[in-house]
């Protein structure tokens, strides 16, 4: 098995109940007459049939039963064992596998992977990990606290996973332990070296001109349909005060043309954790649009634009392994006292096909006086806004031959104050703005454009968009999992709902 995938093998055979899984789960077996825990019952289990129960601790209650029959069929005793969990009985060689996956996605021919990526060295989570299928385009990111879900059709082509994360290794975990339960993967930080005889001193500008020369061949040049999950989080003097959430269709159009990529809100959820007298009514340049922009290679930004590479001193840093493919960074860095906007930042580059696979960047320090245009779209009139930074990231990734966009990451910090009247007391306090999108599904082929009345409008703003939903709202969608402040927010929505509503109306001056 190769490094870095996370062998799944969910082939049809492999977790299908008929046949030898069906005759075990039919078979009248004889109850113990006294009472037993439940993990009796299982060796029990195993000693009457043969079968060795594959299970997580954590669906095992600790307590003890009686069952007051001569016999029962094995399906019987485990739902009798489980009747608080909802397990599916998986049957492959000696095992009989307690997999805690819903009925209905078994239904869908699907199945959850749950899991938390941590740093091995110290325990510690490791935020935004990408966890997807090889040379598919289904995948997600791990949230903040390092967890993560991601729902697969049961399919003999997908038989692993791929973890990475920069600067760290990539491990194998066995199949089994998904079908058990939520996975705890452990990655090394890992530093890739070298022989000093192949690391040649390389022209930056060179491999720039390539990456541009190469993007016809690098990128999809047909039109796609994208399945992206959304998300934009506010933040005031470290508390969530906001989170929207959407599915979302995205309409990718050809890199050859400069036609613009269309957005269909599919479904969505907010919600909010302030009280009317907090609310400042003025929008951070976010949303949809704002995040698709950050394509950098559709939507050409001036540190790609050969008119505007001598604004930039450009270094070559080294080269590493980047998702188990050799990368060139390349760094940059704004020259000063220009009237125009510029960035800092850094530029990962593929060896073999020079497509740009990653890149990070933030304004200028001293461009942010000019960029305030740009990071916020409206300012109430006592307030004034002062832009602290705004940063950047997005990444590609390959399957089908091409380099395909997959995630995509802003955040803004702004310093607010309002001046003291003979009405108001005067305050300051510090905003801060994310939103992210995963690529987690792709469609290619015969699509239909997105009509212009169902897409999404740039100037848009999600929060205004969507609405909250009951716990199942999601269904059996791909979804980055919220961070746990964030999910506990969500939690209190049913009993503040109104209440936020309310306030939010008479604070915009808009109805929803």
């Amino acid at each position: 098995m190769k490094p870095g995938r996370i062998n799944i093998l969910f082939l049809i055979s492999y977790i299908c109940i008929a046949g030898q899984g069906q005759a075990l789960l039919d078979r009248y077996i004889p109850i113990p007459p006294q009472e037993l825990s439940v993990e009796q019952f299982l060796y029990h289990i195993e000693d009457i049939t043969g079968y060795h129960p594959a299970y997580s601790s954590a669906i095992v209650e600790n307590k003890r039963l009686a069952i007051w029959s001569d016999s029962l069929k094995v399906r019987e005793l485990l739902d009798t064992l489980f009747s608080n969990v909802e397990l599916q009985y998986i049957v492959r060689n000696d095992q009989l596998i307690l997999s805690p996956q819903s009925k209905s996605l078994f239904e869908q021919n699907q199945i959850k992977l749950t899991g938390i990526v941590l740093n091995n060295k110290n325990s510690k989570p490791i935020p935004y990990a990408n966890i997807f299928v090889p040379y598919k385009s289904m995948g997600t990111i791990s949230n903040f606290e390092g967890r993560f879900e991601l729902v697969v059709p049961i399919d003999p082509k997908i038989d692993s996973l791929v973890v990475s994360c920069m600067g760290y290794s990539e491990e194998s975990v066995m199949s089994l332990d998904f079908l058990r339960g939520p996975v705890e993967v452990r990655l090394n930080p890992y530093r890739f070296q070298i022989d000093e005889l192949i690391v040649r001193p390389t022209d930056p500008m060179q491999l720039l001109r390539g990456m541009i020369a190469n993007k016809e061949d690098n990128y999809p040049n047909k039109p796609e349909m994208l399945t992206a999950f959304f998300r934009e989080v506010a933040q005031q003097d470290d508390k969530y005060i906001s989170l929207s959430e959407a599915l979302v269709d995205i309409y990718k159009t050809s890199y050859s043309n400069e036609d613009n990529d269309l957005i269909r809100l599919r479904k969505g959820r907010r919600g909010s954790n302030t009280e009317a007298a907090e609310v400042v009514n003025f929008i951070v340049e976010g949303g949809l649009y704002n995040n698709l922009q950050l394509d950098i290679i559709k939507y050409t930004v001036n540190f790609l634009d050969p008119e505007y590479f001598r604004n930039y001193e450009y270094n070559y840093v080294r080269q590493i392994n980047y998702n188990s493919r050799q990368t060139y960074i390349i760094s940059f860095l704004f020259k000063r006292n220009l009237d125009i906007i510029g960035f800092t930042g850094k530029l990962y580059i593929d060896v073999a096909s020079l497509a740009l696979v990653r890149a990070e960047f933030a304004f200028d320090e001293e461009s942010l006086r000019y960029a305030q245009s740009l990071l916020v779209r409206k300012v109430p009139k006592s307030y004034r806004i002062r832009p602290k930074y705004g940063k950047y990231e997005v990444e590609y990734r390959m399957y089908g031959g091409k380099w395909n966009l997959s995630h995509a990451r802003s955040e803004v910090a702004l310093k607010l104050r309002k001046k003291k009247d003979r009405k108001e007391t005067g305050f300051s306090s510090q905003f801060l703005a994310s939103s992210e999108f995963v690529v987690t599904g792709k469609t290619v082929g015969d699509i239909q454009k997105i009509a212009y009345r169902d897409a999404s409008k740039p100037r848009d703003v999600l929060y205004e968009q969507v609405a909250n939903t009951d716990a199942a709202f999601w269904g059996n969608e791909t979804v980055i999992l919220p961070e746990e402040p964030l999910s506990e927010t969500i939690k209190k929505l049913k009993i503040e709902q109104i209440k936020t509503d309310q306030s939010y109306v008479s604070s915009s001056g808009k109805d929803e």
